[in-house]
């Protein structure tokens, strides 16, 4: 009897399953509940994901009602079993690009990551091997080959609608899901159970779920408008602002200021039961304990360093903005923003950018002009650089010389911002060939990754050296020189909070050095307050946000306020300003040194050009035509097999390893000259 009964209830269940199923609107809401388990199962990289409509079952809705909302647009074509497969297939994609991306820079993969392909492109080398860009790449190819035959073997709905009735139904049907969607979530936000501000990005997709996340990041961009914001309300700010403002200075009463942002760089000491040879960082841990310095909360971890950079100059918050937003690939793209660097040119300073790197990395070549630089000396202006063991990377040393230039390129007084980058990863598990670490470590928590780590140590041990090189290089001159050293994030590696003694990964260090006496003030700071601080230390009061964050960082309303100034000067009516921003971007100049051609020649059936600070990244062209080119010495370049002519145009150009040229200079060939005076003169440059 309990069998019959049993298959009774079988029956019937199967008979309801079968009219529910006969409900189009019901197959989205179906296919989504399983693209959705599988997606947070890639997101919290284990098998959670399937049990989570059950141990969150709100935050599971939500990221269903989603991808429900996605699919359902398939109910308006008549294929709609290949329209369900390249949406969920889409999707998908974008779940294993997050679970790939977490592996190597620990941040999530947000819509804003779109905007950094080139980047990505640059540095995917160092962090993935040939064989895993082939796979990649053959699995991309393989995914959309399987869905042009899935189109083309799927079956049409069969149907007595007319087209337009189909599609009319199809589309009334996704808009319900759509709507029923936004009504859910817009209910949940307003009850707080769901949240748009991210602080903690890594966090926020375990906590809220990978499609929710993802999709935030495509709709939240920018600063949003408070509801108090007014012509008024920015006024009387700007009256407190301007009320306590310090008596003027001028470029003559006050120090060079160096900035110098370290890449992924920490005491590693305060990884907790973290057993080290030696001392890893002497030289910045004996400046800790004689000048300014303290914990620097940053807003990203393991990568994001132009974010870092973008809260030191602007003093604006990142929390303010979208959620994994890089505003370097978004506002600043088209917008002049108030910076430190404008609000030392109001004192009369020269403003300067010094990077061993790229200059188009992270587009800084276009928004620096943006935020008030004069020059800009990145590594194809620089020559003597020195690899990392691995060679993915430039030494920090090279920074010492070209920090002195930008110091000795001026009478005045100087803001020198500098980007170092020998601390960056990919760190290998394997040693170089032949190289040997200096210091050894023992009892790191990420076990896996204690020889990768291991290397870092030996990198950022290098680094310190490079700090000893360039606080005694400033001890020597004459001038007066503030030098504020932080570290951007920390380093790619699984660490938590509570692996670290200060119980956060989201901190680092900072020292505010000076070659005079200035007394020492420990102080924690948030990255978007150190400039701000710096500037009040100095008796500089310029800029609106600086002098913000001087009058009013304990009031109540600090944080709701900033975000309104923030607002103002980057999307609102720059009220602030009166209406109209002062700010206008500036000619950026590349290179602290006058690269020229002095003259041309032939030798040996090869064109030889003569000048001055050449270097690797220096290309000769002939009357605009690119010829492959080999640096003899920084007066030197050859080219094999090529002549010129009278009149013709020669010239040399910095070349960025993406083919971007950044300037160039020209020269026209001369009549013929005594070809024995040549060929001494080519003698004397090639030795």
């Amino acid at each position: 009897m309990d069998k019959i009964k049993d298959l009774k209830v079988w029956k019937v269940l199967k008979n309801f399953f079968k009219k529910i199923w006969t409900y189009d609107i019901i197959h989205p809401i179906c296919y989504s509940i399983i693209v959705t388990m599988v997606i947070e199962c890639l997101n919290k990289r284990n098998l959670s994901g399937i049990w989570m409509p059950f141990t969150s079952p709100v935050i599971f809705l939500v990221n269903m009602l989603i991808i429900a909302s996605c699919l359902s647009i398939g109910m308006m074509f008549k294929k709609r079993a290949f329209v369900y497969t390249l949406i969920s297939v889409g999707w998908l994609g974008l779940a294993v690009t997050n679970f790939i991306v977490k592996s190597t820079r620990k941040t999530p993969f947000t819509a804003m990551d779109f905007l950094l392909i080139d980047d990505a492109v640059k540095v995917a080398p160092m962090y993935l091997t040939f064989i895993n860009i082939v796979f990649i790449i053959v699995l991309i190819v393989v995914v959309i080959a399987l869905l042009i035959i899935l189109f083309r073997k799927t079956g049409k709905v069969e149907t007595e609608l007319s087209r337009r009735r189909f599609f009319l139904f199809g589309f009334f049907q996704s808009a319900l899901v759509i709507l029923f969607t936004y009504a859910t979530i817009a209910t949940l936000l307003l009850h707080n159970v769901m949240g748009t501000d991210f602080g903690n990005l890594s966090n926020a997709f375990q906590n809220y779920g990978f499609t929710y996340c993802f999709t935030t990041s495509v709709l939240n961009r920018g600063v949003s408008k408070d509801s108090d914001y007014s012509e008024e309300y920015v006024e009387n700010l700007k009256e407190t602002i301007d009320s306590t403002t310090t008596d003027e200075v001028t470029a003559q009463e006050t120090p060079n200021i160096i900035f110098l942002q370290l890449e992924s760089f920490f005491d590693p000491t305060e990884i907790n039961g973290l057993e080290v040879s030696e001392q890893v960082l002497p030289n910045f841990n004996r400046l800790q304990s004689e000048f300014t310095s303290g914990y620097l909360s940053v807003p990203v971890f393991g990568a994001g360093t132009v974010n870092t950079e973008f809260e030191v100059q602007t003093g604006m918050n990142l929390d303010d903005f979208g959620p994994g937003e890089y505003p370097y690939k978004t506002v600043l793209q088209n917008k002049v923003c108030e910076s430190a660097a404008y609000a030392l040119k109001n004192l009369g300073y020269t403003t300067h950018v010094v990077h061993n790197n790229d200059a188009t990395f992270y587009t800084r070549n276009k928004v620096f002009t943006h935020l008030g630089y004069d020059t800009f000396t990145p590594i194809e202006y620089m020559d003597g650089i020195e690899l990392t063991p691995n060679g993915n990377w430039a030494k920090d040393e090279i920074l010492t010389e070209y920090i002195e230039k930008a110091l000795n390129s001026t009478d005045g007084s100087d803001y020198v911002y500098t980007i170092s980058v020998e601390g960056h990863g990919d760190y290998p598990n394997e040693y170089p060939e032949g190289y040997t670490p200096e210091i050894t470590i023992d009892n790191f928590p990420d076990s896996e990754n204690q020889t990768g780590f291991e290397y870092y140590v030996n990198m950022i041990h290098d680094m310190d050296k490079f700090i000893g090189e360039l606080t005694d290089m400033l001890s020597q001159r004459d001038e007066k020189t503030v030098l504020v050293m932080y570290g951007d994030h920390l380093p790619t590696f699984n660490l938590t909070d509570s692996d670290m003694k200060h119980n956060s990964i989201y901190e680092t260090e900072y020292v505010m050095w000076s070659n005079f006496d200035m007394e020492k003030e420990d102080v924690d700071l948030e990255a978007y307050q150190l400039t701000a601080y710096v500037f009040e230390r100095l008796g500089i009061s310029e800029g609106n946000i600086f002098k913000y964050h001087q009058t009013s960082h304990d009031s109540e309303d600090y944080l709701k306020n900033l975000t309104i100034l923030e607002y103002d000067i980057l999307y609102g009516d720059q009220d602030i300003y009166e209406g109209e921003s002062p700010y206008t971007a500036t000619n950026l100049h590349y290179g602290l040194d006058t690269i020229s051609i002095t003259g041309t020649y032939e030798y040996d059936g090869d064109l030889y050009v003569e000048g001055t600070y050449f270097n690797d990244y220096s290309t000769v062209l002939i009357n605009n035509k690119k010829y492959t080119t080999e640096k003899i010495n920084d007066r030197l370049l050859k080219v094999e097999n090529a002549s010129v002519n009278e009149g013709d145009i020669v010239s040399v150009a910095q070349i960025d390893s993406d083919g971007t040229e950044l300037s160039r200079v020209m020269y026209t060939v001369p009549a013929s000259t005594n070809e024995d005076a040549l060929d001494e003169r080519f003698l004397r440059l090639a030795a």
